[in-house]
């Protein structure tokens, strides 16, 4: 019988969630944080496919301002639209699917609440599945080419899919007791968090029905093979909201012209600038944005030492982050406030990721570590001989500690 090295992608597993609710704490008792990167999970989850930062793998956020290629030149004739329907999510939901359709998009795509009148102004960088060979902006290979290099048999679920969809076919393969390595992509929690918070009845009951189909899987899973090694991991965490800003509407009523003067995205945290307008124009905003006590302007030392100083600004010229537990809105990413939010400083407890595994591994200090395990897996190594486990578990434990005081 072989060993199957099982990776369970869940987004959104925090940290300082999974320690509170012990998380599966029995199933993998080998526990401890992993520094997240800044940014949304466009930006965490090329890094754990590709074991590099942003700034290398070229994956931040989803909008950037369009150059020669304008893919969305025309599409803001949708502004003249009744606001009922351009506003309305299935409206546009449907409009993300025929303009990705249209474009040839692969990766994922969403309009969110992009104002249409602004979107012929942008690019979109998430144009190629970053799972499949060629997705990746910056040309890395991800950790599938490593793994099918490997002549090992493995197995990767769809990110498209449902959690129980990606289950039921997790446990199809695992019957069979034939993959050696296998990716399994879960995206309800972070779903479920979006809409309630991290706390409550309704979150309560959907991390106890998830627990129980990863309990149920692995159960199975086990009966087909010699060993079973479990490591559940997170791109970030999550955060309660607590309080909104509607700085973008102060903003948008100074005057300033956008695309003449200034470009800026509004997600949901953060707000990107750029300014064809030039220096004055750029002097002018920053100036007023110092002053205003919603968040705060990242500097150009933090976005280095975060690995997302980016050539020729492509994400931005000026970054504005709101401080954890608030959201802009509205935003382009949301109209309406949010329960739960991620993509705040990096060093926030409620932004650290999870690093959970049923064997002693080594110990992934950020998000670019957990690669190297996964490549070492197909040489049945992640890093800490099993027999080591009492050793193992005490770095694990202290790790933990130092991480969690950041």
């Amino acid at each position: 019988m072989k060993t199957l090295n099982l990776f369970i992608f869940i987004d959104a597993l925090g940290w300082k969630i999974a320690k509170e609710r012990q998380f599966l704490a029995d199933v993998l008792p080998y526990r401890s944080p992993c520094n997240t990167i800044f940014g949304y999970s466009s930006t965490c989850d090329p890094t754990i496919l590709t074991g590099e930062l942003p700034e290398k793998h070229g994956h931040f956020s989803f909008y950037a301002p369009a150059g020669k290629e304008r893919p969305f030149k025309g599409w803001g004739a949708l502004r003249f639209l009744p606001t009922f329907i351009s506003e309305h999510r299935r409206v546009r939901n449907r409009l993300s699917h025929y303009i990705a359709k249209k474009r040839g998009y692969t990766g994922y795509f969403q309009l969110y609440s992009m104002p249409f009148k602004y979107l012929p102004y942008f690019d979109y960088t998430e144009k190629k599945d970053i799972y499949m060979p060629g997705g990746i902006i910056g040309g890395q290979k991800t950790i599938f080419e490593s793994w099918q290099a490997s002549g090992r048999p493995w197995f990767r679920s769809d990110w498209r899919q449902s959690d129980e969809v990606n289950l039921r076919a997790l446990g199809e393969v695992a019957v069979k007791g034939e993959v050696e390595l296998a990716y399994l992509f879960t995206a309800g929690l972070d779903a479920l968090m979006h809409r309630y918070g991290t706390q409550g009845p309704e979150v309560d009951q959907g991390f106890a029905h998830f627990e129980a189909q990863l309990r149920a899987t692995i159960f199975q899973a086990r009966k087909h093979y010699k060993d079973v090694r479990v490591h559940a991991f997170s791109d970030h965490g999550m955060a309660n909201t607590q309080r909104s800003s509607n700085l973008r509407l102060r903003f948008e009523k100074l005057g300033y012209r956008f695309g003449r003067d200034y470009i800026a995205c509004w997600d949901s945290t953060m707000a990107r600038f750029w300014f064809p307008g030039g220096p004055a124009v750029k002097a002018q905003i920053e100036a007023y944005l110092r002053y205003q006590l919603d968040g705060r302007i990242v500097s150009a030392a933090e976005l280095k030492s975060w690995g997302c100083s980016f050539p020729n600004n492509r994400y931005g010229e000026l970054f504005y982050l709101l401080p954890a537990g608030s959201i802009f809105v509205p935003s382009f990413m949301n109209k309406q406030w949010v329960n739960g939010m991620h993509g705040y400083d990096p060093a926030h407890p409620d932004s650290a990721a999870s690093w959970l595994t049923s064997h002693p591994t080594r110990v992934p200090k950020s998000l670019v570590d957990i690669f190297p395990i996964m490549q070492g897996a197909c040489q049945g190594d992640t890093g800490v001989p099993w027999d080591r486990a009492d050793e193992a578990a005490e770095v694990l434990s202290e790790a933990g500690h130092e991480a969690a005081l950041f």
